[in-house]
Parts: structure tokens; C-alpha cells; sequence
């Protein structure tokens, strides 16, 4: 047999295996399965896009009041001090004093806030930031054994932190204008810092500082014509950043500049 008719037979083969197999019942059953699930994913779908918009239409009724919202970013430094009572602490260590420095100490922070206004006359913040915190220690008490000892602590504070810090602000327009477009705030709110770094190996033993730490905050901002802010604030420790019987107070001064994001990219 020549290659044409080789050729012819193939095809003619073919064509009669596709229409033995389009009239076969599997097929036929297979297609309609795939019809079904075609269809049965059509209302899921349908569902998950209605589930979605009446989260998005509760969330806005929550948040309807909350406009004009800008997102800056800021950086500065960070002046911090622990003021500490070691109570009626005890420990197997103790640590000389003599070349404690109980000065501010400086370190440095970053992050980004959001602003805005709620209901229109009530201006707000929400800021989250990265403190690399090195503090000075001041000691309420110390221990002596003169003329053998001078001054030394069973406790010793650790002075290197990296705080994630949460705060909320009410902000106050100051009535005091430069000009036209200088304007002044007062700022005030609470402050969750969480510690994120480990703590030393002596008050590891006996793990001495709490994770958490409540801080109250107050400040000063300098908005100059929309192009830049300056601010000032100072953070008062409200809970003690080591537990009990040892007393701890953090307090920082925070110094630093804020620039809307959108000016920036």
C-alpha cells in the first residue's frame, strides 16, 4: 500500500474513534460533572464577594467618623533614664556603683504615625515606632561597707532596650500662628512600649524586667507649612519596668522629625 493510502486510512480511523467517543455515556457523564461544579462554584464565589462588601460596610460605619487621615514618618533621638527602688531586693551578685551614670542617656527611634480628625473637631494620632533605648540609671538606694566597700546594688539595671512603642494622641492646635501657615500643637496619650530585646544573663536568672511597660506622654509639635513637623515629647513611665520588689520607672525625651509619606514617595 503507497503512503497516500496508508495515510487516508489513518485518518479515516481517527475520525471514527471521535465519534465513538463524543456518543460515549463515561464521557458524556464526565462533562456533566464538570458543568456541576462550574455552577456549584458560581454561589461560593458569590458568597465570599457578599461576606467581604458587609465587613467593608461595617467597617465603615465604625470608622465613618474618623477622616482626613495622613500617614508621616519620623525619626529622632531619644533621651532616656531608670529611676530605681531595688526595695527589698536580694541576690548572690552585687555590682559597684562607682562608674554608675545616672545622666539622660541617648539613643534613637523610627517609625510611622497616622493623623487625623474625629468628627471633625477632635484631632487624634496613632503612632508606631522602633526605640533602640540606652538609658542612664539612677539608684533610689544603695549598700556600703566602708572602709572596705563603696557603694554597690544587688541589682543591676540593665541599660540597652529595643521597645516596639504603640501610642495615641489627642492633639490641641495652639493658638499661636507664626503665620499663615506655622502652626503649634500639644499633644497628649498613653504609650504600650513591648520589649523586644533579651534581657542581660543576671536578671535573666531570676527574670526581672516585665515585657510590657506603660508609658504617659505629653509634647509639643512645630508643623511648619505643611512641609515638615518638629517635635518634642516627654514619656513618663506609669508601671514599673521590673517586677516586684524592685521599682522601675523608664522616662525619655523625644526629639525628632516628621515628614508626610506622601511627600516623600
Amino acid at each position: 500500500m503507497n503512503p497516500l493510502k496508508q495515510f487516508l486510512v489513518f485518518y479515516c480511523l481517527l475520525g471514527a474513534l471521535q465519534v465513538q467517543a463524543q456518543q460515549s455515556p463515561i464521557l458524556k457523564k464526565q462533562s456533566l460533572k464538570s458543568i456541576d461544579s462550574a455552577v456549584l462554584l458560581n454561589p461560593f464565589r458569590d458568597k465570599v464577594q457578599a461576606f467581604n462588601k458587609s465587613i467593608k460596610k461595617e467597617l465603615g460605619k465604625v470608622f465613618i467618623d474618623f477622616k482626613g487621615n495622613d500617614i508621616y514618618l519620623f525619626s529622632g533621638i531619644g533621651l532616656s533614664k531608670q529611676y530605681i527602688n531595688t526595695g527589698s531586693y536580694n541576690a548572690n551578685f552585687n555590682y559597684d556603683l562607682a562608674n554608675n551614670k545616672s545622666a539622660f542617656k541617648p539613643g534613637y527611634f523610627a517609625g510611622f504615625r497616622i493623623d487625623g480628625i474625629y468628627k471633625e473637631k477632635h484631632l487624634y494620632s496613632f503612632g508606631f515606632g522602633l526605640d533602640r533605648i540606652t538609658t542612664g540609671n539612677d539608684y533610689a538606694s544603695s549598700t556600703s561597707l566602708q572602709p572596705f566597700l563603696g557603694n554597690f546594688s544587688r541589682f543591676k539595671a540593665d541599660d540597652q532596650f529595643l521597645n516596639l512603642s504603640i501610642a495615641a494622641h489627642y492633639k490641641k492646635l495652639i493658638p499661636f500662628k507664626p503665620n499663615e501657615r506655622s502652626k503649634f500643637y500639644i499633644v497628649a496619650g498613653p504609650a504600650i512600649d513591648t520589649r523586644l530585646s533579651g534581657q542581660s544573663a543576671d536578671n535573666l536568672v531570676n527574670n526581672n524586667y516585665h515585657r510590657f511597660l506603660l508609658r504617659a506622654e505629653i509634647g509639643v509639635e512645630y508643623e511648619n507649612k505643611s512641609f515638615y513637623t518638629l517635635f518634642m515629647h516627654y514619656k513618663q513611665g506609669v508601671t514599673s519596668f521590673t517586677k516586684s520588689p524592685v521599682s522601675t520607672h523608664l522616662n525619655s525625651i523625644d526629639i525628632g522629625l516628621m515628614i508626610k509619606a506622601s511627600d516623600l514617595f
